[in-house]
């Protein structure tokens, strides 16, 4: 009997030993089925009775097997025996982090750093619980820290440009993928890639990354999702809806996350299509178990706003826009605790103008024409007259860039600051940022030539004082739109600006900005002396040739008939950025006009009394 137990010893010994073996050599399979022959010699009917060992070698086999729903009791059981040990706590919390519970992990997590774990993975691990919990800043610290310990970890680089999205920095997280780039990385890390590269809306990089991949795979149904969305926003509907009809849906829908998005690409064909019930009833849906990324969670909300909108359900519509703009500056104030209550660009509208010399000439003779600046508060139909004037063969513009806020923010790095910096601007800084800005738009648009360049960019209308400074032949256009219509446009955004989640939360404080805005403007307009036309977007789309022939004529451009196509010409020029990506491709119309009144009921007396001044002033009416 002692002869025959010590031969079960023995075997369950060697058993073990090949076991962990087998999991060094990354033989999960292996590794599993030694373990629980162990379990079996020992027969115990508590497992951890028979041998922790074995139970942790089968947690982990379990685990790379990507069975985390099989593995979590066992590491459950683990930390209840041995709550000592901190990779126990550890493997609790990946395991959670695996089955989608993120948020979950944090506490066990936290347990196994207590204890002493200071391993990459466990750095990567809390990463992803911290995000999961809204908590950007610390997750960018945990994910750094896995990073100096395994620097070219192609996971952990991945985390970090989603992280860096997740807290606005859209310029630091391309700049993570990047660095990607040269990597010979796994199939599911380059879909991965992929979707970062679509969710910070570089939309050529991702289509490319999606038809590589379908090359490999041609019915990965992430990869077909991605491909049909990046269609949808170059306004390609017959191509995207063609990749669509490829999904197969039983594979798509067995994975919960694209499951989700394969809903969420086939409700914004659907209002595409003019559908928005079907829209709507799918957002909803999907909202049922939203998305855990809170940036894409928040989008939805302004999207089933939208698609309410156009069923004339506005009190819907007034609480998925409201529950996005509190989940939106939820998040804006966990990604940016120090954000004050305006951006760079919105600081200047508390900093005076002071005298400063204009058309000033000295570095104006580099060669470069001066830009036209399509200026205005946003959604005052910006996006639809840079279209028209782009279709001008002696003009060229490019997509919002922030360049002229790269040379605000050089200048504030000077004592003086800005606004201030202008008074004593040196010949030598003056030449410096022309040449700079001048490179950024070459960069932009290689295929300048000799076009003169049309910088749209609503808000720079407070920066036309550095215009002034900068660029002596520069001329501007001031779009207007019924400042009620324009607030509530604003408000039904989802602006990727953190600012402006504070600034457009609700219609009053969006009220309260666009009145900021212009009595800014008024107060230097006169003084900066830039050429400036002012066109309504309402009379822009009840007449566009009279409109049309009235702004070139400004410019000293001829008008030719073949600009009144210029809808048609923006479909061909790929992505627009703006929210009015899907107006812009329209034939011009008025259905956007007066839609203010529809939302009238949350129009409180504060906001009208802000906005009506400038009701009057710019030739509007209340009625």
């Amino acid at each position: 009997m002692a002869t025959g137990q010590s031969n079960e010893a023995q075997t369950a010994e060697a058993a073990l030993q090949a076991a962990f073996e087998a999991l060094g050599q990354g033989d999960a399979t292996g590794a599993e089925s030694r373990a629980r022959r162990v379990l079996a010699i020992a027969g115990a009917s508590d497992p951890l009775t028979a041998s922790v060992d074995a139970v942790v070698v089968l947690a982990l086999a379990l685990a790379q097997q990507r069975r985390a729903a099989e593995a979590l009791p066992l590491f459950e059981a683990l930390v209840a025996r041995q709550p000592q040990v901190p990779e126990h706590w550890s493997n609790l919390g990946n395991a959670l982090c695996e089955l989608g519970r993120e948020a979950d992990a944090l506490p066990p997590l936290q347990q196994a750093f207590k204890r002493g774990d200071r391993s990459a993975a466990l750095f990567y691990a809390l990463a992803r619980a911290e995000l999961a919990n809204g908590r950007p800043l610390p997750a960018l610290t945990c994910i750094d820290r896995a990073l100096a310990l395994e620097a070219l970890d192609p996971e952990f680089l991945l985390f970090r440009a989603r992280v860096l999205f997740a807290m606005d920095e859209t310029d630091q997280a391309a700049a993570t993928l990047a660095s990607l780039r040269s990597s010979a990385l796994p199939f599911d890390l380059r879909v991965e890639a992929a979707e970062i590269q679509l969710n910070l809306a570089n939309y050529a990089d991702a289509q490319r990354a999606f038809e590589a991949l379908l090359v490999e795979d041609p019915g990965h149904p992430g990869a077909l999702i991605g491909l049909s969305t990046c269609h949808e926003r170059h306004n390609r509907l017959d191509e995207a809806e063609a990749v669509r009809a490829r999904v197969d849906e039983a594979r798509a829908r067995a994975v919960p996350d694209v499951g989700s998005a394969l809903a969420q690409l086939d409700a914004r064909l659907a209002a595409r299509r003019g559908r928005p019930e079907v829209a709507r009833a799918l957002f909803e849906a999907v909202l049922v178990d939203p998305p855990r990324d809170p940036a894409l969670r928040t989008n939805l909300r302004f999207e089933l706003g939208k698609a309410c909108v156009e069923m004339r359900d506005h009190a819907a519509a007034f609480s998925a826009f409201s529950l996005g703009h509190a989940e939106r500056l939820a998040h804006v104030n966990a990604a940016h605790p120090n954000l004050m209550r305006e951006d760079g660009l919105l600081a200047a509208l508390d900093r005076a103008v002071p005298a400063f010399r204009t058309g000033v000439r000295e570095g104006a003779d580099d060669g470069h024409r001066d830009p036209l600046f399509v200026v205005g508060f946003p959604r005052s139909g910006t996006t639809l007259l840079e279209q028209l004037l782009d279709a001008h063969p002696a003009l060229a513009s490019f997509d919002e860039q922030p360049f002229l806020q790269r040379l605000v923010t050089r200048m504030n790095a000077s004592p003086a600051g800005y606004p201030g910096g202008l008074v004593d601007l040196p010949a030598a800084h003056r030449r410096d940022f022309r040449a700079q800005y001048f490179a950024d738009v070459q960069r932009q648009r290689p295929d300048l030539a000799a076009r003169r360049p049309v910088d749209k960019n609503p808000l720079y209308l407070v920066r036309l004082p550095l215009v002034a400074a900068l660029f002596p032949d520069a001329q501007a256009v001031l779009a207007l739109r019924h400042p009620c219509d324009v607030v509530v446009s604003c408000w039904m955004q989802n602006f990727r600006a953190p600012a402006f989640a504070v600034t457009f939360e609700t219609l009053k404080s969006t009220a309260r900005m666009y009145d900021r805005v212009f009595r800014t403007y008024f107060d230097f307009r006169d003084a900066i002396g830039v050429p400036t036309h002012v066109l309504r977007y309402e009379d822009l789309v009840a007449d566009v040739a009279g409109e049309g022939r009235r702004l070139f004529a400004f410019l000293g451009l001829d008008w030719r008939d073949e600009l009144l196509g210029f809808t048609e010409r923006a479909k061909s020029r790929g992505v627009i950025s703006t929210p009015s990506y899907t107006q812009v491709v329209q034939p011009v119309n008025r259905r956007a006009v007066g839609r203010w009144q529809a939302w009238r009921p949350w129009f409180d007396g504060e906001t009208l009394d802000l906005l009506a001044p400038w009701v009057e002033r710019f030739g509007y009416s209340l009625d």
